[in-house]
């Protein structure tokens, strides 16, 4: 009877050990993910959040101040009423503070933050923001609502 609770012991202790080792595994993996997004945040997290605030309070030269020229160009502040209309048309007026940065990819000089954020007609809606550093500082040239 001893050796059979030593064997159960050891599976005990070979399974804690297998699963310590895939923790840390899935640790490893995972750092760089997070570290990117914190990396991304600091200067997506108040720009997304600007653009959100001034999409409510129907202020086209605060949701514009961090675009580039061609996103000015295309979005202009004639067109500001109609792309408001659309948006909250579909989801509302954004409930401040809800955003969360839920992902990030780079692809050459492009960075995308990806967000979740409630809304008046919509919770945990998508919100895609493209950045590209322009003269030095991050510039958005995309914005999707999903």
């Amino acid at each position: 009877m001893i050796i059979i609770f030593k064997k159960e012991g050891e599976m005990k202790r070979n399974k804690l050990l297998l699963i310590l080792a895939l923790t840390v595994a899935i640790i490893l993996v995972a750092l760089p993910t997070f570290t990117g997004c914190g990396k991304v945040a600091e200067f997506s997290d108040p720009i997304t959040e600007n653009i959100l605030i001034s999409m409510n309070k129907t202020d086209y030269a605060g949701f514009s101040k961090d675009f580039d020229e061609t996103m000015k160009a295309e979005l202009t502040e004639a067109t500001f009423p109609d792309f408001l209309a659309q948006v909250n048309g579909v989801i509302g007026n954004y409930k401040e503070g809800s955003k969360k940065i839920v992902g990030v990819s780079i692809k050459n000089d492009l960075t995308t933050a990806t967000y979740t954020a409630d809304f008046e007609k919509a919770e945990d809606a998508s919100v895609e923001v493209i950045f590209k550093k322009i003269n030095d500082q991050m510039k958005v040239v995309g914005l999707w609502f999903k």
